[in-house]
Formats: C-alpha cells, sequence, structure tokens
C-alpha cells in the first residue's frame, strides 16, 4: 500500500502539470449543537459525529478533488479530504481511481475502474466526493458505506444506451473484484448503525485509538485472509424520470482467520442492496433504499444479521432545496461467543434546508433526531435506550 500511495501521488503530481487538470476544493464550515451520547468517534458508543463534549463551530470537511485526463478514454479522479479529528494524517485519500471508457460504437459502452472507489450503492451521494445534495448526513446505510467499505481493485460496467435510438429505457451492469477490505462489518456489529458524514480515508482509522469499543479500528489495507471480494448488480433507467438499482456484495472473508497485528478476524460479510430514486419534474426527487445482510467472524462465532431502509423527499426550486427523510435500521446478533447478544434498533428523522448563495458560496441547515437500543452501551456506563438530536449549520466554500 506504501507503493501504491507513492505512484498515487506522481499520478497526481504529473497530471498536475497538464492545462487539462479539473482541481477543485471544497471548506465546509459547521455551527454544531448535540444533545447525543459521547460519539463513537470519542470513545463512546453515540450515533452521531458531535457530541456535547465537541459541538460548537467544527470544521465539517477540508477537501481536495482532482480529475484530470491521462488518455483519451483514460481519465484519473481522487479525492483527499480533512476531518479535522484526531485521525492518523491531517489530510488523507478516500478514493484514487482511473476510469477506462472508449467511445461506443454501438448502443453499447464498457467502462473499466481500477484503484480505490465505492461500489455502486448509493442513490443519495451524487455530489464530487461522495456527498450528498439533500442533507448534510446521509442514511444509515450509506453512512456504513462510507465507514467501512471502499472497492480496492477493479469493476466492468456495462451499459445499454437504449435512448440513443428512442428506447425508453436503457439499462446497466456491473461487475467487481476486489481484496484489502476484510475488516468490514466490525463497526457495524460493535455500534450498530449511525448516521453522519464522515467518510473513513484509505489510511485512516474508525475511532480513537485505544479507547471505548470502537477503538481506532483499521479498515482498508489489511489482507487477512487473501481471498477475493466480489459484488454485481445492474441499474434501469426509465425516460430520465426513474432509476431502479440492486447489487449483491460478498466479501468472502474467512471468519476464523485472525490478525494478530490488528488483534480481530477477517469478518465475512455480504449483503444485498436495492434502491429506486424517481424524479417526476424539474422539482422533485424521491428515494427509497433498502439494504439486508450478514457480518460473522471469529473462531467462537459471532454472527449478526443486520438491515436498514430509508425513505427521502427533497423539493428544489430556484436556488432553494427542501429535504427530509425518515429510516429505521436493525442488527440481530444470532451467534455470540460471550453469551450475551448486542442488538441495535432504531428509527431516525432528518429535515434540511439548503440555499445556494451564489456559485462558490451555499449553506445547509440541518436537523437530525434518532432513538435507539443498543446492549453493549451498558459496558460503558451509557443508557440502553438513547434518544439523541443535533443541529448543524454549514457554510460551504466551493471553488
Amino acid at each position: 500500500m506504501g507503493r501504491l500511495l507513492t505512484f498515487l501521488a506522481l499520478a497526481m503530481l504529473s497530471t498536475l502539470a497538464r492545462a487539462e487538470a479539473d482541481l477543485d476544493l471544497t471548506l465546509d464550515l459547521r455551527g454544531v449543537s448535540s444533545d447525543g451520547l459521547p460519539s463513537y468517534l470519542n470513545g463512546g458508543l453515540g450515533k452521531l459525529r458531535f457530541d456535547p463534549d465537541h459541538d460548537g463551530l467544527r470544521l465539517g470537511q477540508l477537501r481536495l478533488g482532482l480529475r484530470t485526463p491521462v488518455t483519451e478514454s483514460v481519465h484519473f479522479t481522487a479525492e483527499a479530504t480533512a476531518w479535522g479529528d484526531h485521525d492518523r494524517q491531517s489530510l488523507d485519500l478516500i478514493e484514487a481511481v482511473f476510469d477506462w471508457r472508449p467511445l461506443p460504437g454501438s448502443l453499447w459502452r464498457s467502462q473499466v475502474r481500477v484503484g480505490a472507489f465505492y461500489a455502486p450503492i448509493s442513490l443519495e451521494n451524487r455530489m464530487r466526493g461522495w456527498r450528498s445534495p439533500y442533507t448534510l448526513s446521509p442514511s444509515a446505510i450509506n453512512t456504513w458505506v462510507g465507514e467501512e467499505l471502499r472497492t480496492l481493485g477493479a469493476e466492468y460496467s456495462l451499459d445499454w444506451l437504449g435512448a440513443l435510438e428512442g428506447h425508453g429505457f436503457e439499462a446497466g451492469f456491473t461487475a467487481a473484484a476486489y481484496g484489502w477490505n476484510d475488516p468490514a462489518g466490525i463497526v457495524l456489529a460493535l455500534r450498530g448503525w449511525s448516521i453522519h458524514d464522515r467518510q473513513t480515508t484509505l489510511f485512516g482509522l474508525v475511532g480513537r485509538k485505544g479507547q471505548g469499543m470502537v477503538d481506532g479500528r483499521t479498515l482498508f489495507y489489511d489482507d487477512i485472509d487473501h481471498n477475493v471480494g466480489v459484488y454485481g448488480g445492474g441499474t434501469l433507467k426509465w425516460r430520465g424520470l426513474l432509476e431502479l438499482r440492486a447489487l449483491r456484495y460478498d466479501n468472502r472473508g474467512n471468519p476464523e482467520k485472525e490478525a494478530y497485528s490488528i488483534d480481530d478476524y477477517a469478518w465475512n460479510t455480504r449483503f444485498d442492496s436495492f434502491g429506486a430514486r424517481f424524479t417526476p419534474d424539474a422539482h422533485w426527487t424521491v428515494i427509497w433504499q433498502y439494504m439486508r445482510g450478514i457480518t460473522e467472524a471469529g473462531e467462537v462465532l459471532n454472527k449478526w444479521y443486520f438491515g436498514s431502509q430509508f425513505v427521502l423527499a427533497s423539493w428544489q426550486t430556484g436556488a432553494h432545496r427542501l429535504s427530509a427523510r425518515a429510516e429505521r435500521f436493525a442488527t440481530r446478533q444470532v451467534a455470540s461467543s460471550r453469551g450475551s447478544a448486542n442488538n441495535d434498533h432504531g428509527n431516525a428523522w432528518t429535515a434540511a434546508y439548503g440555499y445556494q448563495i451564489s456559485s462558490h458560496w451555499s449553506v445547509m441547515a440541518e436537523g437530525l433526531w434518532i432513538r435507539s437500543r443498543l446492549p453493549l452501551r451498558r459496558a460503558l456506563r451509557e443508557p440502553v435506550f438513547a434518544s439523541e438530536r443535533q443541529l448543524q449549520l454549514s457554510v460551504r466554500l466551493d471553488l
């Protein structure tokens, strides 16, 4: 991975010399008020990014993005971010990928992606840097994707462009092979679901080292069992109004294979994801997404079923956007080496208002309320049942 980082850094420096390079920067400052439990980022088992000891004026995100052509059909993209907390590096990569997309000679178009990138799961996170235009905090499903999942490998997509010949629909198919994501599932098992916008960087940690249950986990560069993970899925688009998406994900981890250097196992995590986005006119967007799966690890097996779904509605007119989301989530432990189950159950409601002041400046206000039950909180002398609320005001500069 050190060699990969060196190679990616050289690629970025070489492409900066090209006139075609597209560089952009985002500075997101937040005013935060939170009454939640201590955040998992600070040794607790709260479900919010910020807690009462870490609210006030905060850095939401400092983001740098690079997009540049390498050849006529190959492009390189890199995304780096800083969250202003206690990660290993102040600025770190979240994605670095080469895309090969030759010009189609027919109604069929191919694309190959190689590097570190997100699987095509989210219907929310459509902006550069894998961010959502609807809310500051994505859903529990896509929060977990940003926390524990990254494709470190290769992906092939084949699209049928039926609209070019007047057909009412288009279809696409995707398959990928990847590695170095064996610990995925540990955070979901220990802390349950969460809702926030902090993505785990490629060389960073989840949680604060040596504190709490989620105690500085490494997720993206430990290939514990050397098994190749896979996923496959498809999309269907109809007249630009409706998009349907489905994906099957399986990291093919060996749950009995232990990595003593990180005191953890290769988690066997697999799930199904389904979603729909409906845009009936220029003002309305409605998104539904559903995920269900299994994660397990340990010589004495620890196994959880997990699931979540949400509905989001967003209305935009001119520079104004209003969005609301309702969701529910759960994990159910069906095998435990400790003799007791850590089951997570909860609901969440989110409301947001955004205003585009100019081409460079925007603001967004968000209210988030999460109610949940998590038995493992007893070990930290926290309440098993919790009602957590958070208000955020974001002032964002995009250059």
